[in-house]
């Protein structure tokens, strides 16, 4: 196909499209309305006029007008195993692993390979690089064909079977910049700008493709996105490469740089994996998850007493036993290195989770000894055994931390009698931990942490770890940033002094108040850790819940990314999330952490967890006792049962007439606002 010609017909074909639309569109589950058209143009487009305004206020973009003619053809929505219009709640998953490290880069591959194989080289090459793949067009039949499994748990996303299903690769990228980068809707400079600094993106394009699916994806490219052409695509400014070369041109193009350590065993290895899941049916065997004892430690041990690689399995392998089976388990890491402490223990321990879920027949879940794993039946077919687990775990710990660890070893029992006796070792040392944790408070800390890993998207955001206070993904305490930094001291986590207290009850200091106007490069003045009505702490869009003023009722309702229905303040969580992403700081909303809402400094300017009136029920069971018992302790042992949930109130005058009648303390708390 020649582009240069194909390019404008396509465009001829869109804007002849947008002008016989008709009706009204919308797409499920975000607060972007139709995304791109919403970034470039601040327009809300939700009728056939509006799509047409929007497109001729974008420039008759071709993004656009492909954005709104298949919102209106169907609202972005496909038949399994396509995703179609990817929700803002699982963009919002995916966000830590955005900025973690475990995705370097993402790659839209679009089209009908000629060589399915082909096509499934490149997939797995991305896979094993740390790349988040979306799919549009042929590209999923042919490697489904080829046997590659593909779904967000597999980080190779079909959005449709047509190649026009690559715009929503473009709204994705423009959520990231409005969820996460703070670009507000309208400003195209900055939405441009932040594609092109920001997003490590590229297009693989197959042959098959139409010319209107030809000119969306020659849109991408004034946002810094490469088209790669395999087979088919001449002239214009497409960099032809052969399918074998694609990956790896494409992450030269973008600058993404990778390592790859290969693990030997008869399964892949990679971070891809890790959002996958091993059902019941495709279980060859199982450990823990209630059904047998089942436990996981990490310990430090003299380098004497450690020999690296080696792998020991203790009791019945995978192959000696039934499919279906559960066998109890004990997995034991012991580790050796010159800057190796005990305190990096439980860190590192956590990082037994992650790596298990790299193996692409492995799956983990919990921690400690609530550990639940199992092993797929494709995988022991294919030659994969206990003690392969063992030589991943090993090959990772020391390729992740090779300047910390000189030798990892790893014993796994499979044999009940010695896994009750290695037991009680293992709940004496969580004992030990929870002790040197347990108890305490801000004011015991000289330094506080900072994160700053969602600046890879989030540029002026901050966030403040204390020992009371964890980061607002949930994913890092304040030993756990302590350890990173000692680990890495040019990294993320960088020690905050906490300078004089400006207000205390309120949680201002002098000193974060320097380093955050230095880490936010001058945008953020002033924040106060323990409220959220005034300099509230920013948020990037990682949270796991939003904290937001409901005035009616005096009090406050928290909202999970998980909750998908409409609360009591007449907003979503996609909707409430998309007003304090991005760096913002708003007063009255906060992004939160789970278990942030049991800490004593929760909420302290405003009265604490009594301003609570509402959360979802599934987040009520989660907190459960510990919530209770939190209650109990600040001597309002049945403010449980007076918290409004979605199966007692959905609507404001359903919550204010059941906290009237529960007599909730909120009502009579001085006014928040």
């Amino acid at each position: 196909m020649d582009l240069a010609m194909a390019v404008p017909q396509g465009n001829e074909r869109l804007e002849s499209a947008i002008a016989g639309l008709e009706g009204e569109a919308a797409y499920a589950e975000t607060a972007y309305a139709l995304p791109v058209s919403y970034a470039l143009t601040g327009m809300r487009v939700t009728g056939a006029d509006e799509a047409r305004a929007a497109y001729l206020a974008s420039g008759k973009n071709p993004l656009v007008a492909a954005e709104c003619v298949r919102a209106f053809a169907g609202g972005g929505v496909e038949e399994a195993p396509y995703t179609g219009f990817l929700g803002d709640t699982e963009l919002r998953r995916l966000g830590y692993s955005l900025v973690d490290g475990s995705i370097l880069g993402l790659a839209l591959l679009v089209g009908t390979p000629e060589h399915a194989d082909a096509a499934a080289a490149v997939c797995r090459e991305l896979q094993e690089t740390y790349m988040l793949t979306f799919l549009a067009g042929g590209v999923t039949g042919a490697l489904t064909a080829a046997g590659v499994k593909v779904g967000p748990g597999y980080r190779l996303v079909p959005l449709g079977p047509g190649g026009m299903a690559a715009v929503h690769f473009a709204d994705i990228l423009a959520r990231v910049a409005m969820m996460f980068g703070g670009v507000q809707a309208g400003d195209a400079g900055r939405l441009l700008a932040y594609a092109r600094e920001r997003a490590k993106a590229f297009v693989v394009a197959f042959p098959g493709l139409s010319e209107e699916e030809v000119a969306v994806l020659d849109a991408l490219r004034p946002l810094g996105i490469p088209v790669l052409s395999v087979d088919g695509y001449e002239g214009g400014e497409w960099v032809a490469v052969e399918a074998g070369e694609a990956a790896g041109r494409g992450r030269d193009l973008r600058e993404i740089r990778v390592k790859v350590t290969a693990i030997p065993i008869p399964m892949a290895c990679s971070p891809a994996f890790e959002g996958k899941s091993i059902r019941k049916e495709e279980m060859h065997l199982e450990f823990g998850g209630g059904r047998t004892p089942a436990f996981e430690l990490l310990r430090m041990r003299p380098p004497d007493e450690v020999e690296d690689g080696e792998v020991t399995v203790i009791g019945p392998e995978a192959d000696e036993v039934a499919a279906g089976a559960a066998l109890p388990l004990a997995v034991m890491v012991d580790v050796a290195g010159k800057r190796m402490k005990k305190e990096y223990e439980p860190v590192l321990e956590r990082r037994v989770h992650t790596f298990l879920n790299y193996g692409e027949g492995s799956w983990h879940v919990a921690q400690r000894d609530l550990i639940w794993v199992r092993l797929s039946k494709e995988a022991v077919a294919k030659g994969v055994r206990i003690r392969h687990l063992g030589t991943l775990l090993a090959g990772r710990f020391r390729a992740d931390f090779p300047d910390l660890l000189d030798a990892v070893a790893v014993t796994l029992i499979t044999d009940e009698a010695a896994v009750l006796a290695a037991r009680p070792e293992a709940e004496e040392v969580y004992w030990q931990r929870d002790e040197r944790i347990a108890g305490m408070k801000d004011e015991d800390a000289g330094l506080f942490y900072s994160c700053t890993l969602c600046q890879t998207f989030a540029p002026n955001h901050v966030c403040i770890i204390t020992p009371e206070r964890p980061a607002l993904c949930g994913a890092i305490t304040w030993l756990d940033a302590r350890i990173a930094h000692e680990i890495a001291p040019a990294g993320a986590n960088q020690p905050v002094e906490k300078g004089e207290i400006v207000d205390d009850l309120t949680g201002e200091f002098a000193g974060v108040n320097r380093f955050v106007k230095q880490a936010s490069h001058g945008t953020v003045d002033r924040v106060c850790l323990y409220g959220m009505m005034e300099y509230p702490m920013t948020a990037c869009g990682c949270f796991e819940a939003v904290a937001a003023v409901l005035p009616e009722t005096n009090g406050v309702v928290i909202v999970t990314r998980e909750y998908r229905g409409e609360t009591p303040l007449g907003m979503t969580f996609s909707t409430l999330a998309g007003t304090i992403g991005g760096g913002a700081q708003t007063p009255g909303f906060l992004g939160i952490s789970r278990n942030y809402i049991l800490s004593n400094r929760f909420l302290r300017a405003e009265g604490g967890i009594a301003r609570v009136v509402w959360m979802p029920a599934h987040l009520k069971e989660e907190l459960g006792e510990r919530l209770r018992q939190v209650l109990g302790e600040r001597g309002m042992p049945d403010l449980f049962e007076r918290i409004a949930d979605e199966r007692t109130a959905t609507t404001l005058e359903d919550l204010v007439a059941f906290l009237e009648k529960a007599g909730h303390p909120a009502l009579a708390m001085d006014p928040i606002i």
